[in-house]
């Protein structure tokens, strides 16, 4: 390959058609070599990439076909580049958005400094998996929530209270006393509620498996050690990176990753108080707030993430709980980070100087 020649290739991924866009450097100049449209499917991609040299980068944004496209460009011997769009914001928020332009820009963008795009490192396919078995659970688990609630609402609107019992419960309840009314409209959302809880057990039966599986298990018993974290959180925490913790230069550098930390917005004498990033999995990051809302329950052991946010609640303020609850979920996975880089570092969830500070509080407050 000629040192003063650069070629890329830009795709802009729709669901049923790509645009393309070749985009060749030679000394100081750029030129669009070729521009066409392609079907989004694996015969489409291979067809239009046989022949073309194994030197170009074939770049696309993270999407809906992003795994198969990565897997049958480096079928061929090409190097795919997958670009995180939330860093593009060039692209995904101009003026002259259209596909056609966007594949432009992508291949501009790549030509000039790949790293530029901020690659993504797409996960492996035993972890794919299990996030995609969480997302199924939670979905059904919504679907339930929104049925048990709706059951309430009809019971209330007539009069009637259905029983406190848990969610998983709702559907055994016995319907002795239950006006006629609420029967006939309850009955067939109760047999949907039974469908769902069984659906919600199977795939938490198989998030247990691929818990166990030999790539997995080591590491997910490890993040479980942390208190707070259970089967699904430290599931998600495990498969999210990828099982590498490798990839993380310091432990710290996970609540990033996460989505838990604030945005900056400094310049000069000015830097903004911003809200979280919420980058990263988005249910990975909410089944982590739910861990820390278990931590900071008053009947929960004493811990240092537990100190952390009974300190912030303590300052008060108007969003004291929900900073409280970012800051210890940021700590559970910080945590669960360190101890999967230091295999045979023991965990200790209270230190000395934490308990002396709990029993002081206690010794105050009483």
């Amino acid at each position: 390959m000629n040192n003063e020649y650069y070629t890329t290739i830009g795709m802009d991924v729709s669901d049923r058609t790509t645009k393309v866009c070749v985009m060749a450097k030679a000394g100081g100049t750029r030129q669009i070599v070729e521009e066409t449209t392609i079907p989004t499917t694996k015969d489409g991609l291979r067809a239009y990439l046989a022949g073309k040299s194994a030197d170009w980068p074939v770049v696309f944004e993270t999407g809906t076909h992003c795994r198969w496209m990565k897997r049958e460009v480096e079928s061929l011997g090409m190097k795919a580049i997958v670009a995180n769009p939330a860093k593009l914001r060039m692209v995904t928020e101009s003026n002259t958005k259209n596909d056609r332009n966007d594949a432009r820009e992508i291949a501009r963008i790549a030509l000039a400094d790949a790293e530029l795009l901020h690659p993504v490192r797409l996960r492996g396919e035993r972890c794919q998996q299990v996030m995609r078995i969480l997302k199924a659970r939670d979905m059904l688990v919504k679907v339930r929530t929104m049925h048990v609630n709706q059951l309430r609402g009809f019971a209330k609107s007539i009069g009637f209270r259905l029983p406190s019992c848990p969610a998983n419960k709702v559907h055994a309840l016995g319907k002795s006393g239950w006006p006629a009314d609420f029967e006939s409209v309850a009955w067939p959302l109760m047999d949907m509620l039974e469908t769902v809880d069984l659906k919600i057990r199977a795939y938490e039966s198989r998030i247990r498996a691929l818990a166990g599986s030999p790539e997995l298990k080591e590491k997910v018993e490890r993040v479980r050690e942390v208190y707070g974290i259970g089967l699904l959180s430290g599931c998600a925490i495990v498969a999210s990176i990828d099982a590498d913790p490798s990839r993380f230069r310091k432990a710290r550098d996970a609540g990033a990753y996460f989505g838990l930390v604030p945005r900056q917005r400094q310049s000069g004498d000015v830097d903004e108080q911003c809200h979280i990033t919420k980058a990263g999995s988005a249910l990975a990051r909410r089944l982590m707030i739910e861990a820390a809302q278990m931590v900071l329950r008053s009947s929960s052991r004493d811990t240092d993430a537990k100190l952390k946010g009974v300190r912030m609640c303590a300052r008060g303020g108007r969003i004291a709980k929900k900073k409280a609850l970012v800051a210890v979920a940021r700590c559970l996975v910080v945590t669960a980070v360190a101890l999967l880089k230091k295999p045979a570092a023991e965990y200790v969830p209270l230190s000395e100087a934490a308990r002396r500070e709990f029993e002081a509080m206690r010794a105050a407050a009483a």
